[in-house]
């Protein structure tokens, strides 16, 4: 009778022996990249937030300016004085757009007062108690 030997057991631990501290530092840089990287998210995340709102209060100050800019335009294009004074509320904006016209007392170079001469100024007003926005643009007049 032949005997036969077994075969020889293979085990599945590798040849060499295992560092288990080099194990831990794997993970503690990994738990230190991870973190690294949600707090550069957070401050581009916080500098995009950032970025949009300027956006949005650039895009609705250039509103209130083509406001005042019209209301000015319609207020000189009134042939009397009387009729330059306007009111006007932009319900998207929340704003309240008012003229107001001032008699200017100037004398020409002769000393004679120049008659006719005006201040046409356009407010912009907000309404809302957050944001208080107090906002002017003015031309002269002069109807002789």
């Amino acid at each position: 009778m032949t005997s036969r030997r077994p075969a020889p057991r293979r085990s599945l631990a590798p040849a060499y022996p295992r560092d288990l501290h080099a194990q831990g530092y794997v993970l503690l840089e990994i738990i230190i990249a991870l973190t690294v990287f949600s707090i550069s998210i957070a401050g581009l995340a916080n500098s995009l937030h950032a970025s949009i709102d300027s956006a949005s209060t650039l895009k609705r100050q250039a509103a209130i300016r083509r406001g005042l800019e019209a209301i000015l335009a319609e207020a000189n294009a009134r042939p009397k004085r009387e009729d330059m004074i306007l009111t006007y509320r932009d319900e998207s904006l929340g704003i309240d757009y008012r003229t107001e016209v001032t008699d200017l007392r100037w004398t020409n170079r002769d000393g004679q007062p120049v008659n006719g001469l005006y201040l046409l100024r356009a407010t912009a007003v907000d309404g809302r108690p957050a944001k208080p926005l107090h906002d002017s643009a003015e031309v002269y007049v002069y109807r002789p």
